[in-house]
């Protein structure tokens, strides 16, 4: 079964040669194709779209993956925006543009739509990118088995039911049927919806570290080797602001750059600015930051807030007992975690890693300058 596109805009060549004054240079004239994948939460959007995206990248083509849940990360909710589909499809196109502007020729999106309106209403300005809305569907039963086997809620089920329902009642998408598919199978049955295309010249643009917002934030930016405790010391944090009452959004760096190698940690910082200036215009006055590496890329681009740099640390042997709860399944599973069922093997060389960062870190420190903000170390 092959679904078909079902929400589509783009800009001719000539429309974009207007728009500059005739002037092509390092502009891309075909539009950017949008594979998104929808469907009901434990249905396997984020499985599926990972895998296509592996395929992708092994066969060298100019695709890039994002999780839409990476960009509606704010508490409360903006006004008017309950379920926040306007905030995360507004992220959406700003992080489109910069993979756009780094050489993407498509971008695997997954993630939950509005059940009842589909993306349409969300993206009435956007001229830039060909939308094709699947939706990934199964039986009933069968969502009851992955949602709990992801390690769900059951007292939640009844809530992934009544968001296939609506999916399926308001025909949002084109529908594609897993329920006697493995992972593999589906990835291979949307397999040549990869583009592939000879990849154009450009010179990624560079994005303004300033915000229009003139108002000063506090932003807490946490960093560390692998599997320190970063993104839990970031969610307590969080959670912390947000029973204070204070509008706040949390932001994964790692989880914004995932298109070529050599041009990942660009990505990340430009996605980061871009993401924040959307949780600002949404009211946020906090951020939370969670990193691996350097934080220098971070720190440049969030320019102009108050920025706290935390680098969290462990010892080897809390680093090793850490890695292997992640390997059991603790925690929660975000795309590109190389910590997942990590043989013991592996887990050795991703303890080697963590103390290469470790050392990175320490070296990053030690030689900061007084033009060089600052580094809290934390022990944990």
């Amino acid at each position: 079964m092959r679904a078909k596109p079902v929400e589509s805009r783009c800009r001719t060549a000539h429309d974009i040669g207007e728009d500059r004054g005739g002037c092509w240079e390092g502009v891309s004239v075909r539009p950017v194709s949008v594979l998104w994948l929808t469907g009901a939460p434990g249905v396997g959007k984020s499985t599926v779209g990972w895998a296509l995206y592996g395929l992708a990248q092994a066969q060298h083509r100019l695709v890039a993956y994002i999780d839409i849940d990476q960009l509606g990360l704010i508490a409360p909710a903006p006004v008017g925006d309950p379920d926040y589909h306007q905030l995360e499809t507004t992220n959406l196109v700003e992080v489109l543009g910069t993979f756009r502007r780094h050489g993407a020729e498509q971008v695997i999106v997954s993630g939950v739509v509005d059940p009842h309106h589909g993306i349409s209403p969300y993206l009435r300005d956007t001229t830039d990118f060909e939308f094709t809305l699947i939706r990934l569907r199964c039986t009933r039963e069968e969502l009851q088995s992955r949602y709990l086997a992801r390690g769900s809620s059951a007292e939640r089920v009844e809530e992934a039911m009544v968001v296939a329902d609506t999916l399926d009642r308001n025909a949002v998408g084109a529908p594609l049927d897993t329920t006697a598919l493995s992972p593999g199978e589906v990835v291979g049955m949307l397999a040549d919806r990869l583009r592939l295309l000879e990849p154009e010249v450009l010179v990624p643009g560079s994005v303004s570290a300033r915000s229009a917002v003139s108002e000063q934030c506090p932003v807490l930016l946490l960093v560390g080797p692998t599997a320190v405790g970063k993104s839990t010391v970031g969610w307590e944090a969080l959670r912390m602001l947000w029973g204070r009452g204070l509008t706040a959004a949390y932001i994964d760096a790692d989880q914004l750059g995932f298109f070529t190698a050599d041009s990942a940690l660009k990505i990340k910082a430009d996605n980061l600015i871009q993401i924040w200036r959307g949780y600002r215009r949404a009211g946020a006055r906090a951020l939370i930051v969670v990193a691996r590496g350097t934080p220098h890329p971070y720190q440049h681009a969030l320019a102009g807030e108050h920025v706290t740099t935390v680098c969290l640390q462990a010892s080897q042997s809390e680093l090793a007992k850490r890695i292997a709860q992640r390997s059991r399944g603790d925690g929660a599973r975000l795309a590109g975690d190389s910590l997942i069922a990590a043989s013991a093997q592996q887990q050795q060389r991703l303890l080697s890693r963590s103390s290469t960062e470790a050392a990175v870190l320490q070296r990053c420190h030690d030689g900061a300058g007084p033009s060089t903000p600052s580094i809290e170390r934390v022990r944990q």
